[in-house]
């Protein structure tokens, strides 16, 4: 509302500041002359070179009133004759000051608008400040959207979505970082302790998890470190990330066995023999990566034998 409100007020001033120029100097409308030193320095008060938001609106205001003031001073001033009661001198030093005050904003707004995307990500950082999550998200999208390589902006999307646990998320950032921005020392080293942490905190969690029995969850995170590792220049990766990934896929195999000897056992063949196709598919799209435990390797025997029985006792 704020910013549509300025753009009318705005636009009507440049109205007026021009309607009179398209006038011969016999037609001159001296009301309006009279005023338009006026109306001009009341809209270039409202400039705004500190917004990001409107930085480049006004960019556009402003070149339009110097414009104007340019037009006024060539075009208007030498004909002031036909108005006597507008003081020329007064009109003239007004005039002269306006399009100083308008160049010096000109130049400012000129350099502002470059830089809109740092202007964004230090708003960010304000709101970051007063744990305002949300607004900082928004700031962080909107220099994002300027500059999709803004560094600064992207390390803290990064921090952001870490702290979030949106690991696939941290990934895409990663790879914007490295291979398409620009990295000034300390963001480089910024981005070296992230990595370091980010290695440590999914290899621990995914290995807390296997050892709790949560394979399928470990998987997730030991795929997004094969991930990481494979595609982003790292220092921090080892046989580690690989050997969880293994005992991950070891784990949900194993599990997809135990719960088909368990229905087996309960007296559930079709569900002993479903999981049972689960785990040899399984192994299948691994098998490089997963073995047939020993203690299981009777029980797919033994159940592989008794198929053809419980697949012909389902025929109609």
């Amino acid at each position: 509302m704020r910013i549509s409100l300025f753009i009318r007020n705005m636009s009507a001033a440049i109205f007026f500041a021009t309607a009179f120029f398209c006038a011969s100097a016999q037609q001159i409308d001296c009301d309006q002359a009279e005023g338009f030193t006026q109306r001009i320095a009341e809209r270039t008060a409202q400039i705004d070179t500190e917004d990001p938001e409107i930085i480049t609106l006004h960019y556009i205001f402003v070149k339009e009133m110097l414009d104007s003031v340019r037009i006024f001073q060539d075009e208007y001033l030498p004909n002031l004759h036909f108005c006597p009661q507008i003081d020329f001198f007064a009109t003239l030093h007004q005039s002269k000051a306006l399009e100083y005050q308008l160049r010096e904003l000109n130049d400012r707004l000129e350099v502002q608008r470059r830089r809109v995307d740092t202007l964004f990500y230090l708003k960010a950082v304000d709101e970051l400040a007063f744990h305002d999550t949300a607004m900082c998200e928004y700031y962080l999208d909107r220099s994002l959207q300027f500059n999709r390589v803004q560094a600064d902006a992207l390390i803290m999307r990064l921090q952001l979505d870490y702290a979030q646990k949106h690991f696939d998320e941290c990934l895409a950032t990663l790879r914007i970082l490295y291979h398409d921005a620009t990295l000034n020392r300390e963001q480089e080293n910024a981005l070296s302790d992230f990595n370091l942490q980010f290695y440590q905190e999914l290899y621990n969690t995914g290995d807390a998890l296997v050892k709790s029995g949560r394979e399928a969850d470990a998987l997730a995170l030991f795929e997004t470190l094969e991930t990481f590792c494979h595609d982003l220049p790292s220092s921090y990766c080892n046989d580690d990330y690989y050997h969880g990934l293994i005992r991950s896929k070891s784990g949900i195999y194993e599990s997809y066995l135990t719960i088909a000897k368990v229905a087996w056992e309960r007296k559930h063949p079709e569900l002993a023999f479903k999981f049972l196709d689960y785990a040899k598919e399984y192994r299948l799209t691994n098998e490089d990566e997963v073995l047939i435990p020993e203690h299981f390797v009777k029980f797919i025997e033994e159940m592989e034998a008794l198929r053809p029985r419980y697949s012909q006792s389902d025929r109609p």
